[in-house]
């Protein structure tokens, strides 16, 4: 039966090409004019399967809705093959015929038939060679370590390299000058004191560092530059400034912002893009040094406040003074979080409340009375008792083992050149003769200094020390019970795998040490 209905089907792979080039309106033209009585059309590639308009009209056909489907050339349904014989297939049998108008091919014939399959290799052929030679342009970017086409906020891709973005971004209501009135009428504002976009970056940073935790930093940007939620995608492109909390943890572990480059990062099995891990990532290393953001040892440092806060929750570092019991007692105990197990079961344990005004002091298995027989909680206080003990009986036992490290220079690190300058200013002061209050206070500091430097755990100097000279370093009680809790979670996470509870009692405690298996 005759429906009179004849679908015209245009596509254009970008919004541009709809919109500045007038591709889509030619296409459509041209179909009118070829005598269809209506347009379905799509703004995607060629090469995805599940534009809208085009799954439509595959359902059109099989219901046998219509008469004929038109297109100009043979890959504005599908630039596949695959995809381009599955779409024939639709028409086979449905009475529905198909018409190219480039090709003057009719497929109601045996001909057209067979030039359909022929131009559909050759329109693959074009797109594989097309990604051939995108594929090469790309090694080629790597191989002269190149910047991406992608870059990281903060940064400009300039003669092929990374360079910080200079380009004026915002002026604070506070750094506004009295004649901004005048310079506004005037539209002089290129007078006004603003910040780029580069300093707005390192801004960024600092306050990640003072709140150690992205979400507070994030409440801390918006409150200081004054910044609601907008729908904004990326600061780069929309001159919008706003972050999401997954967003600013990615830039904030971009390698280019440490002056490194890091290419293949995505993933485009199966037609969908995700992010690779980064251990699979090609790294070029000190690819724009003059340029950084960050060092190593910064970047370093807040991957492991990102990841600590991600295992032990928002609480691990205590940059909020405490206003309750519970929390107080959650901040002086987070490096416990992921490492306590039971020993009789060997699953992890939870956080149990205590009568204490249902203050989570406790931990103890999540299957007791419920198949494991080791009923009994232990205090997060004496969890922290019982390890601080095993450190010290393992620093005496590597110690008389000898292996793995020097003991002396374990015990004894190399003085750095602080300690030394402050030692030698300690001995020429000691040469006054007499006695001088103001030369004994002087003395007081630089004694304490002194010990500060000489702390085995002072911020930043565990970082490059192996676990077994960081146990060692730590070989008696006092250096344990005086770390701030700030310390207990960068240390004890890196020294600690699991800490094993029974009956109450820290029954063992299985250390990161080089020769050591998982329980």
């Amino acid at each position: 039966m005759k429906l009179n209905r004849i679908i015209g089907y245009a596509r254009v792979s970008t919004r541009e090409q709809a919109i500045d080039s007038r591709a889509l309106e030619q296409q459509i033209d041209r179909l009118k004019a070829a005598g269809a009585t209506d347009i379905l059309y799509d703004v995607d590639s060629g090469t995805k399967d599940n534009r809208p308009n085009f799954q439509k009209l595959k359902g059109m056909i099989e219901r046998v809705e219509i008469d004929e489907v038109i297109v100009t050339r043979i890959d504005r349904p599908t630039r596949s093959l695959i995809t381009l014989r599955d779409f024939i297939r639709h028409f086979e049998g449905s009475g529905v015929n198909f018409r190219i108008l480039d090709q003057q091919i009719d497929l109601s014939t045996a001909q057209g038939k067979l030039m359909v399959n022929i131009l559909g290799s050759l329109a693959e052929w074009e797109v594989d060679l097309l990604s051939e030679r995108v594929r090469h342009g790309k090694e080629h970017s790597r191989k002269n370590l190149e910047a991406p086409q992608s870059y990281p906020w903060g940064y400009l891709p300039v003669d092929h390299k990374f360079k910080l973005d200079q380009t004026p971004f915002l002026c604070l209501l506070s750094d506004r000058p009295d004649n901004y009135q005048q310079l506004s009428a005037e539209e002089d504002i290129s007078q006004l004191p603003s910040i780029t976009v580069a300093d707005l970056a390192k801004d960024c940073i600092l306050i990640f560092f003072e709140q150690k935790g992205v979400t507070r930093a994030l409440k801390a940007i918006f409150a200081k530059y004054g910044i609601a939620k907008t729908q904004a995608k990326r600061n780069s492109f929309d001159r919008i400034f706003h972050w999401t909390t997954r967003g600013f943890a990615l830039w904030l572990t971009n390698p280019v912002l440490a002056g490194h480059t890091a290419y293949c990062k995505d993933d485009r099995a199966n037609k969908k893009t995700t992010l690779k891990d980064p251990k699979d990532w090609r790294m070029a290393y000190n690819t724009h040094p003059d340029e950084r953001l960050v060092t190593d040892e910064e970047q370093a440092e807040i991957k492991q406040i990102i990841a600590s806060n991600m295992r032990m929750g928002s609480g691990a570092f205590g940059v909020t003074s405490p206003t309750t019991t519970q929390s107080e007692t959650y901040r002086k105990y987070a490096y416990q979080s992921g490492l306590v197990y039971c020993a009789e079961c060997g699953s992890r344990c939870t956080t149990k409340a205590s009568t204490n005004a249902g203050e989570l002091a406790y931990y103890g298995c999540r299957y007791a009375k419920m198949g494991c027989g080791n009923h009994r909680g232990i205090r997060k206080q004496k969890i922290e008792q019982g390890l601080i003990r095993n450190l010290v009986e393992q620093a005496q036992i590597l110690t008389q083992q000898g292996t793995k490290i020097d003991q002396t220079e374990a015990q004894t690190p190399p003085k750095s050149l602080r300690l030394i300058e402050l030692e030698q200013q300690l001995e020429a002061i000691s040469q006054f003769p007499g006695f001088r209050i103001e030369v004994e206070q002087l003395k007081e500091s630089l004694y304490r200094q002194i010990e500060e430097e000489k702390n085995p755990f002072a911020a930043g100097s565990f970082d490059d020390r192996t676990v077994e000279e960081l146990i060692c370093a730590g070989n008696n009680l006092a250096i344990w019970q005086h770390l701030s809790n700030d310390d207990k979670v960068q240390i004890y996470q890196k020294l600690i795998r699991k800490v094993f509870i029974r009956n109450g009692e820290v029954e063992s405690v299985l250390f990161n040490l080089s020769n050591s298996t998982p329980n």
